[in-house]
């Protein structure tokens, strides 16, 4: 039988580089921000819904959604972040949820790993063998986030805090990989914890 573990872990905190390392060892590797895409794309009830709520400002000229303009509006109104999970969140869980049930119904003796940036949040942990939390201490995500995305502090910072912390996606995990140092103690990390699934 598959097994599927959910990875999570705060912005910037490395879920994208220890998702291909979980491809380099071979496990099959799934993204909810794929999927979120997915569900307002050009057409899709979630970027219909979008619009009712938010207006046709937030769309390019091509009629797809301009995501900068959206995150200027949510992320620094806690009211109108949670109009648009209240959208997304449902559309995507039901395409995870499909996703987690027919993996575990294959024949096949894999891991999966399904990385969900909002783990906890949407109350994913009943439906996976386990959760990793990929953890980075505030100082350094922080950094790595103005730095990746070319941001002041003080968004970063809104950006940061509009998620839940760190430390108690931390305390709420089965498996922590540690994300603090360089590539060379995430790889040790990344060793570690495959021993153990």
């Amino acid at each position: 039988m598959s097994k599927i573990y959910g990875l999570t872990g705060g912005i910037a905190a490395g879920k994208s580089t220890i998702l291909d390392f979980f491809k380099t060892y071979g496990c099959k590797v799934y993204d909810a921000d794929q999927i979120a895409r997915q569900v307002v794309e050009v057409g899709s009830v979630g970027l219909k819904q979008i619009v009712e709520k938010f207006g046709q400002e937030v769309l390019n000229s091509d009629q797809t959604l301009n995501r900068q303009k959206l995150a200027g509006i949510v992320f620094s109104d806690s009211e109108q972040l949670q109009n648009l999970n209240n959208i997304t969140r449902p559309l995507i869980k039901k395409r995870i949820l499909k996703i987690i049930a027919d993996t575990k119904a294959s024949d096949e003796q894999t891991i999966s790993i399904f990385e969900i940036p909002l783990l906890f949040e949407g109350g994913y942990q009943p439906y996976f063998d386990g959760i990793i939390t990929i953890y980075v201490n505030e100082k350094v995500q922080l950094k790595r986030l103005m730095n990746r995305n070319n941001l002041t502090k003080e968004v970063a910072l809104d950006r940061i805090n509009s998620q839940m912390s760190m430390s108690e996606k931390r305390d709420r995990a089965d498996f922590v990989i540690d994300n603090s140092g360089d590539l060379t103690h995430l790889a040790d990390e990344f060793d570690k914890l495959i021993s153990q699934l």
